[in-house]
């Protein structure tokens, strides 16, 4: 009997070394296999993956969420349609033309979960996508926590860009005791064609945008355009500034004072801007305050009118009160105080006595010392903002 089981054992442990007998495979377990993402700026990026298991895969999800300044951070879930198999792949792809597009530079952070017939399941460990403009060799310089991309013109070109922004966040500080810190990529095209080409769906005529939510600006300059482009960086900047530091569940600022303070820190009124307000303020046909809350009109001579209302007011408010209560009132409107009783507990007064005083103040001041009309010739988008851009640049 001993003899007989020992024989047995022996057998068991040479049977599978005799030629021509195959060796036996262990059943995988439940694995992902592979896992990519392949962008293809600006218009969609494509996830793919392989699993096997040795039960049937049932179940596949891919999870991502994009690195943005949110309240909340909001993860998609998307389910693949896939035939139940021991061995799969799945691939799905984000078509931005659906969506809307993202800024170059943009983290996507994304995993895999799967289910097999087994009752198993997995997740993957999340991976990053970045959201990078790859059909140009981009070059960068960097000071401070400003970071500019460019591909096109000379170091000179894009030092005076960098330049222009750092002294842009410094001088909206001196002005009115925002301090930002935190970085910031400025992307600087060839010209807005190639701006637009980056975008999903431009507008013909825009130029600029800033992306305040990724801490992104893009804008078409050509070299030959630096003048306008160092008013447009530091307009772009500011709007992003002060909409990172409000950012809120409850209020947008008010556009006046979103596009007043853009206005003023890029630098005197030129040009249209002057000759609107010099003939409206000589037709009593200023428009109030109230009505400069929402978006403007995309009418031009209305938004030439609005922007250069929008700069005289921050204007007032800076030149006639101490500078923390510009801060003070961005602060009140984070928190979600309605503009009204913001303007009042910084103030002292509501909507309706500041365009009172801002009237006074347009008849002390008098004519602007521009009367130039020049047409716009191109635009700048912020925030859904499409209005003329000229000399004296607006957003």
């Amino acid at each position: 009997m001993i003899k007989k089981l020992t024989l047995l054992l022996l057998m068991a442990v040479l049977l599978p070394l005799l030629p021509g007998t195959p060796p036996v495979k262990a059943a995988p377990e439940l694995a992902v296999t592979e896992s990519t993402a392949t962008a293809s700026f600006p218009s969609a990026i494509t996830f793919s993956m392989s699993a096997e298991s040795s039960a049937a895969i049932a179940d596949v999800r891919l999870h991502y969420y994009v690195e943005r300044l949110s309240n909340a951070r909001v993860t998609a879930e998307i389910y693949l349609d896939i035939t139940p198999a021991a061995e799969i792949t799945a691939e799905w792809t984000w078509d931005m033309r659906k969506t809307g597009g993202l800024p170059p530079g943009t983290a996507v952070r994304y995993w895999w979960t799967v289910k097999d017939t087994a009752g198993r399941d997995i997740r993957t460990e999340t991976a990053t996508l970045v959201f990078n403009d790859d059909r140009f060799q981009w070059q960068s310089v960097q000071q401070d926590t400003v970071t500019l991309y460019w591909y096109k013109g000379s170091n000179a070109f894009a030092g005076a860009l960098l330049d222009a922004a750092v002294e842009g966040i410094e001088t909206l500080y001196d002005t009115t005791g925002i301090l930002f810190t935190d970085p910031v990529a400025i992307y600087i095209y060839s010209d807005s064609n190639a701006l637009q080409n980056a975008m999903i769906f431009p507008q013909e005529w825009t130029g600029g945008v800033a992306y305040a939510q990724y801490a992104t600006i893009a804008i078409g300059i050509q070299e030959g355009n630096l003048d306008w482009g160092l008013r447009t960086v530091v307009h772009e900047l500011t709007h992003l500034v002060i909409h990172r530091m409000t950012d809120n569940p409850y209020l947008e600022l008010p556009t006046w004072l979103d596009e007043g303070l853009a206005m003023y820190m890029e630098g005197p009124l030129t040009g249209s801007f002057n000759y609107y307000l010099n003939r409206a303020v000589a037709n009593e046909a200023l428009l109030t305050v109230r009505s400069l809350v929402s978006p403007f009109s995309a009418d031009a001579t209305v938004s030439y009118l609005s922007y250069g209302e929008s700069y005289c007011i921050v204007e007032m408010l800076i030149q006639r009160y101490d500078r923390e209560k510009i801060l003070d009132l961005l602060e009140k409107i984070r928190a979600g105080t309605d503009y009204d009783e913001a303007l009042k507990q910084v103030y002292g007064f509501d909507m309706d006595e500041l365009n009172s005083l801002f009237m006074t103040y347009m008849e002390e001041t008098g004519e602007r010392l521009s009367r130039t009309e020049t047409e716009p010739d191109t635009l700048r988008v912020c925030e859904g903002i499409l209005v003329p851009a000229c000399a004296g640049g607006m957003s």
